[in-house]
Order: structure tokens, then C-alpha cells, then sequence
């Protein structure tokens, strides 16, 4: 063989790293996570690529290979966050074992803690979801939401209500809107106006949050009977 041909063959062109399937989705897993301790700490904007990259103990290349550029990785890091909570729902909703009630304390639990785990997700959502404009965050969003957990959502709240458990005077869409918007909304605000009201986001606020938003909805929602009317 000559030693061109042995040049050649010995020689690694740039592009795909030489990892198992397994170990590739290892470090995709930790540049996410390094990327999502970055956010909480000192916010997305502010983390430097080579900063994200040795959080993970990987070389700052493995960003671009696995998610192109910042903006890739920062889309990569909110559909995660999201799609986890999405399947979580998902089952919920379809699970037979779960009765009425049951099925909606563990919602609020189920969104409460995604968003008190990824803290950074609703500033995330007001930049690249409710803001003026398309982004592929925008469309992931919207069909995500609107054809996943908001469908199904809506689809079991009208069967409860025809079931005569919750009440028929609602409507259901605006009911949906509403138990995902308790959950989120809060993470927002608090941050902003807590001081003034005396609340903040301390290690207590998720489950003190889960446990206001279970007994208003309880209330709120739950059908009458005629001596309650």
C-alpha cells in the first residue's frame, strides 16, 4: 500500500465524531443540562459557548455537531424541557386508572414541577413564543400544545362535564387555558412583583403553588349539587 493510500485511510475528515450511539446521546444529554444549570444561574444570554461546553467536560465542537449554533441549542434545550412534560400529559390523560379529581391535582402537579425544575422555560416562552414574529420555537409550540396536551385536555374536561362531574357552564377550551396558565404565569410574575406582595420563588413556592392551584380548581370547577345551587 502506498503511503498516500495509507494517508488517506489513517486520516479523520472533520464532521461526525467517532462515538457509539450511546455515548453521542450521553453528551447531547450533558450539554443540555450544562446549558440548562448555565440558564438558571446567570440566564441563557449571558452563557458563553466554550462555558456551556466545559460544564458538560466536552469539547465546545460538540455544539455545533449536535446543535449547529446557539440558537440550536437554545430551541434543542426548550423542546426537551417541553416534549417531557407533553408525554407525561399525554399519559395522564389517557390513563383509565385516573378518575376525575385524581386526573386534575396530578396536571397541576405535573406542570408546576416542569416549570419549577426548568425555571428558565417561561422567560424562554414570552422571548420566542408570545412575541411578534415566526421561529421554529413558535411552530414546534403551537403544534405541540395545540394538537398534544391542550386536545386532550379539552377532550377529557367536555367528558367530565357531560359525565356531570365538573361544571357544564364553562367553557372547556378556556378551561384548559386556564390550568396551564396557573401554572405558568406565576414563575413570571413572581420574580417581578413578589417583593411588592411579599412572595418569592423559595423551596416552598412549587408545592405551596401546586396545593393553591389543586383546591381552586376543586372548587372552581367541580359541579354543584342541587342543595349547593
Amino acid at each position: 500500500m502506498s503511503t498516500d493510500a495509507q494517508d488517506q485511510r489513517g486520516t479523520r475528515r472533520p464532521g461526525r465524531p467517532r462515538l457509539k450511539q450511546s455515548e453521542g446521546a450521553e453528551v447531547r444529554d450533558r450539554l443540555l443540562d450544562a446549558a440548562m444549570e448555565l440558564a438558571v444561574e446567570q440566564g441563557f444570554e449571558a452563557c458563553g459557548l466554550r462555558e456551556i461546553a466545559a460544564r458538560a467536560e466536552v469539547s465546545s465542537a460538540m455544539i455545533a455537531y449536535y446543535f449547529g449554533d446557539r440558537q440550536g441549542l437554545y430551541e434543542a434545550m426548550y423542546r426537551r424541557a417541553f416534549d417531557r412534560v407533553t408525554e407525561k400529559v399525554q399519559v395522564l390523560m389517557v390513563d383509565p386508572e385516573r378518575t376525575g379529581a385524581d386526573r386534575l391535582d396530578e396536571l397541576v402537579r405535573i406542570q408546576v414541577t416542569a416549570i419549577a425544575e426548568d425555571p428558565w422555560l417561561p422567560k424562554m416562552i414570552v422571548r420566542e413564543v408570545l412575541l411578534p414574529g415566526e421561529s421554529p420555537t413558535r411552530d414546534h409550540f403551537a403544534k405541540s400544545v395545540g394538537q398534544g396536551p391542550l386536545r386532550l385536555m379539552i377532550r377529557w374536561l367536555e367528558e367530565e362535564q357531560e359525565r356531570g362531574v365538573l361544571r357544564s357552564d364553562f367553557d372547556p377550551r378556556m378551561m384548559a387555558l386556564t390550568i396551564a396558565s396557573l401554572s405558568v404565569f406565576p414563575f413570571l410574575m413572581v420574580p417581578i412583583v413578589g417583593a411588592e406582595i411579599g412572595l418569592e420563588l423559595d423551596a416552598d413556592f412549587s408545592s405551596r403553588l401546586i396545593e393553591h392551584n389543586q383546591r381552586f380548581l376543586a372548587l372552581g370547577l367541580r359541579a354543584h349539587s342541587e342543595d349547593e345551587r
